[in-house]
């Protein structure tokens, strides 16, 4: 077997091809010369809060006591449909039984002119981070583009680091994959109060400098001035290597519900993928497309894919939030419930079809957040129970 990529899908591929197989042999390639990280730890090392070598949560040793045979610094370059081999960097060809494509995503940057100059960044590997972070500590003003979860923790990471960041964003709120308007604000606020400015409604059209980051401009000739700049505006599927071998791909590299690709003896996982013509980058994904691609790998038809309820939970600059299923459905189908304290922080909002709990946010409050989680889950009735739908 070999896996294509070393993120949390890959991790999770090996665990339940373990659970079926003590003895098959697995190959896992990386671009990176890193053993599995996790993507929080990123922003954990810009912080200070870590040593790069301190990321790494499972080294080289793990992959020896799974079986497993790391490849680190060993990109795949090519895949070979026919006799289900893969051609890596170094020019050497590996045939396995079974391949699971487990590459991830890669930044998205928008038509911005003048990305290219020098002192502007992305951030999505262990590389990047340590880039970001030395530039970082050499620049009186910090300018993150894009208002979703990476943009906001990596301003809280610079700030906290000794930096000065403002956070600009091109529609009118933070997080919209994971808030609503309100809850927005009181992200807004909270990031006020430690300092870091937030600007929306800034279309950013170039980079300004000669060669080198000076600041950003507005598509309405507004200009702020800095000398770093990091591009947080979102990820795409990596299809390259589907495309290139011919296998069907669209937003992401297709898969059925036994996540094989089009090519058989291929199966891919996580990021990378489109499934019922979606393309869901998130961990939840990522863990359940992982497992029932392992089973079949192993033995093809033995697992299948429903779908996945998008259901985040995470820290966002120390405030807990959580936002699950249909969260900004709108009426008159959809019917919400919403109870907010900005003095404490905190936002609750339970979204329900015909009396049904379907989605919600809860921000700053972990036990509301498993309440509204059982209630999705348990399809109960909540008619007429109001705010109490958040009592916990």
């Amino acid at each position: 077997m070999a896996i294509v990529g070393n993120g949390v899908c890959a991790i999770t591929a090996i665990r339940e091809i373990r659970k079926s197989d003590k003895s098959v042999k697995i190959d896992v390639f990386s671009d990176e010369p890193y053993a599995y990280y996790p993507r929080p730890k990123l922003i954990d090392y810009i912080a200070g809060h870590i040593k790069d070598s301190e990321a790494v949560q499972y080294g080289e040793d793990w992959y020896r006591k799974q079986g497993v045979k790391l490849h680190l610094s060993e990109p795949v370059v090519g895949l070979k449909c026919d006799s289900q081999t893969i051609v890596t960097e170094k020019k050497k060809d590996y045939k396995f039984d079974g391949i699971l494509l487990a590459c991830g995503s890669r930044p998205f940057v928008p038509p911005i002119k003048g990305t290219d100059k020098r002192r502007v960044h992305t951030l999505r590997t262990m590389t990047d981070a340590v880039a970001v972070k030395d530039a970082a500590e050499t620049a009186d003003r910090q300018i993150i583009v894009g208002g979703g979860i990476l943009g906001v923790e990596l301003a809280a990471a610079i700030k906290e680091s000794g930096g000065n960041p403002i956070v600009v964003t091109n529609i009118s709120q933070l997080l919209p994959a994971q808030l609503d308007q309100d809850a927005s604000v009181l992200l807004v606020d909270r990031l006020k109060a430690m300092g870091i400015e937030v600007l929306a409604g800034f279309t950013c059209v170039s980079v300004m400098g000669d060669t080198v980051a000076a600041g950003v401009l507005s598509d309405r000739g507004e200009e702020i001035k800095g000398d770093l700049v990091v591009m947080a505006t979102g990820v795409k599927p990596m299809k390259d290597l589907a495309i290139q071998a011919g296998i069907q791909c669209n937003k992401g590299v297709k898969v059925d519900s036994h996540l094989q690709t089009s090519a058989p003896g291929f199966f891919a996982a996580g990021d990378c993928i489109e499934w019922n013509g979606a393309a869901l980058g998130i961990i939840p994904v990522a863990l359940d497309t992982a497992k029932v691609a392992a089973k079949n790998m192993i033995r093809l038809g033995s697992a299948e894919y429903t779908g996945t309820v998008p259901s985040n939970t995470l820290q966002v600059v120390g405030i807990d939030l959580t936002s699950m299923g249909m969260f900004n459905a709108a009426p008159p189908e959809y019917e919400s419930t919403v109870l907010s304290n900005p003095s404490k922080g905190t936002y609750f909002k339970a979204v329900m079809k015909d009396h049904v709990v379907v989605g919600g946010i809860v921000l700053g409050d972990r036990k509301v957040a498993l309440r509204l989680r059982q209630l999705v889950s348990s399809k109960e009735n909540v008619a007429g129970m109001g705010q109490a739908i958040f009592r916990t």
